[in-house]
């Protein structure tokens, strides 16, 4: 199997069936084929089962119904990418979609000998899935350690199996999950292709991990707490 595509799922508050719909949709019409579908779901109903019974005739699945550190988005993204056998591993959350019907083949051509690691162009889009908005083409900034995300969110991120053996995300936190995981990667593994061009489109809306912790009392506070505990275990790197 050339390329596994790891999805984290949970119920997301009745809509986690609608979204992962959608992204199912634009997976089957890739005209890359020589892939697998990897689902980890954290769901307490089986809105997510009924989607992947849907599409299980159209192409490969692999779906687990993941019981452990329910609510944990990290660790839920590991679990999906445990259950993937490709040689690269390309992340999507449910609530986001390919943009590009040809970026599963735009992807795995970008993986010739010594590349380790990728990320793509991505576009927004309000929730309806149809009105897009805000392209962001990835670049790395020396202070994506201290929350200043300027690649996106794990969608964009395809990796080699050899990558996620050695880098996980961090089960301990939330809001930096994306932005540590790009600085470790980078830092054993070297720059990612920087892919620019739009393949992925990230779906906002107040469902969302991000939106709600947004939305809390304190979010700079959190926010910093995880970005001192992010420089802190990468403190050798400071202090060369």
């Amino acid at each position: 199997m050339r390329m596994s595509i790891a999805i984290p799922t949970w119920e997301c508050h009745g809509r986690g069936g609608e979204f992962l719909d959608d992204l199912l949709r634009t997976i089957e019409i890739q005209s890359f084929k020589d892939f697998e579908v990897c689902i980890s779901d954290h769901s307490e109903n089986d809105d997510v089962l009924n989607v992947c019974s849907q599409f299980e005739d159209k192409f490969k699945i692999h779906y687990s119904r993941n019981l452990e550190d329910r609510g944990n988005g990290p660790a839920n993204t590991n679990a999906a990418m445990d259950l993937c056998s490709g040689d690269i591993i390309k992340i999507m959350f449910q609530d986001d979609f390919f943009y590009d019907d040809e970026a599963l083949e735009k992807i795995e051509k970008e993986f010739v000998e010594g590349v380790d690691w990728l990320v793509c162009g991505s576009n927004h889009t309000q929730d309806d899935g149809h009105n897009f908005y805000w392209e962001l083409y990835p670049k790395w900034n020396d202070d994506i350690i201290s929350g200043v995300n300027t690649i996106s969110s794990p969608s964009v991120v395809a990796v080699r199996r050899e990558v996620f053996n050695q880098v996980r995300f961090d089960e301990k936190l939330v809001m930096m999950m994306d932005c540590e995981y790009y600085y470790h990667a980078r830092k054993l593994f070297g720059d990612p292709v920087y892919y620019n061009d739009v393949l992925v489109t990230n779906r906002v809306h107040s469902n969302q991990i991000s939106s709600r912790y947004l939305n809390s009392s304190d979010p700079k506070e959190k926010l910093s707490k995880e970005v001192n505990y992010c420089k802190q275990k990468h403190l050798e790197t400071f202090n060369v």
